[in-house]
């Protein structure tokens, strides 16, 4: 049905490795929330028609399943209000359908809204600032084909609110595509937030990429305020870039959870997927990190210091690498000379806990 060929599209390989990391997201986000908050809100600001061509699940259902198949759904007390933004009416349309065949708990409300994003969202931040109210702790996911009406601004309001986190799509493919275009330009600036992308027109390739990339993930810590900031590259069958997912949030437990979700995807490290590799394996790499590479940027942080196991985690927060034990339990009874352990008296050799500190080399 052409109809319906216009409304849904085939589900690609990056967009499933996306969903993986959703899904893996929400499914340790949800108890968290749920069990200190009388209310939470999950928002897909490009919600989509809920369905793909073959059936599979959208990211809007894939939101609601992580709360309704959830293995703790029963103990979450809290309210859990989705908003479902589609601009769309075919596409809006056709959601509510998807929607309606869902039964849900009185514990989930949802609302489909068939606007712009920005419009949406931006009616309801305008309404909780006149009524001096915060939002519920949030996550907003933001995943437009282009690069228009995702202004920095809007993410800069979102993340005002205490709690609420942004996963975001950032189209540096299509960025790079369009750049040198003229009417481009209002959009490039409102996306950044800044006019400091027009210093990409004068670099090509890979450099630019990253020039690019770096830039957004600068604006979203100094100009949104987000005190962690994680993104993950998708790439096409050729391996060049399509977009990166972006991460936001002030909550160090939030980062911790995300990098789980994102390593489910890439185990290596590099935080990245390729259309390239094998779809229906939901761990997509099995390489595994290069645990030294960590222990040389942390002695090359604290070298001659000694540091209290809380702060060392700081630290490995700020680096691609997850918060791991295990790694330096080991290389202490190796004897690496890098770092020693030390724990009170009576305390089990290699133990890592708030009272260790790590002497380091």
């Amino acid at each position: 049905m052409a109809g319906e060929e216009k409304t849904v599209w085939d589900l690609d390989p990056h967009t499933r490795a996306k969903h993986v990391i959703l899904r893996k997201y929400l499914n340790a986000w949800l108890p968290k929330l749920t069990r200190w908050n009388g209310r939470v809100v999950i928002c897909d600001g490009f919600a989509g028609p809920g369905i793909y061509s073959q059936g599979e699940e959208g990211s809007p259902v894939i939101a609601l399943k992580a709360y309704l198949e959830h293995d703790y759904q029963s103990r979450m007390k809290a309210d859990v209000k989705y908003l479902f933004i589609e601009s769309d009416p075919k596409r809006c349309a056709r959601l509510e359908q998807v929607i309606d065949e869902i039964e849900l708990p009185k514990t989930v409300d949802v609302s489909i809204f068939n606007e712009r994003c920005e419009g949406a969202l931006t009616h309801l931040l305008d309404f909780l600032d006149e009524r001096q109210s915060h939002l519920a702790p949030s996550f907003t996911f933001i995943d437009p084909f282009g690069v228009s009406g995702v202004p920095l601004e809007m993410i800069v309001r979102l993340m005002k609110h205490p709690k609420s986190e942004v996963l975001i799509t950032c189209m540096l493919s299509y960025i790079q595509r369009f750049i040198s275009t003229p009417e481009f330009e209002k959009h490039m600036d409102r996306l950044f937030g800044c006019a400091d992308w027009r210093q990409a027109l004068e670099i090509v390739g890979q450099e630019r990429e990253s020039f690019l990339r770096m830039l957004y993930q600068r604006q979203l810590e100094s100009v949104v305020g987000a005190k962690y900031v994680r993104h993950f590259t998708m790439k096409d069958v050729k391996n060049k870039t399509i977009y990166d997912l972006f991460f936001a949030t002030n909550s160090a437990s939030g980062m911790d959870a995300m990098k789980e979700a994102m390593w489910n995807v890439d185990q290596s490290g590099a935080y990245a997927f390729s259309d390239a590799t094998d779809p229906a394996q939901e761990t997509l790499f099995t390489t595994e990190p290069d645990w030294n590479r960590l222990f040389d940027l942390l002695c090359q942080r604290f070298h001659g210091t000694e540091q209290r196991w809380t702060d060392i985690e700081e630290a490995i927060r700020q680096t691609p690498f997850r918060i791991r034990k295990l790694p330096f339990r080991e290389a202490a009874k190796l004897k690496d000379p890098r770092f020693t352990i030390i724990n009170r008296k009576g305390i089990r050799s290699g133990t890592l806990n708030d009272d260790t500190v790590v002497r380091f080399a």
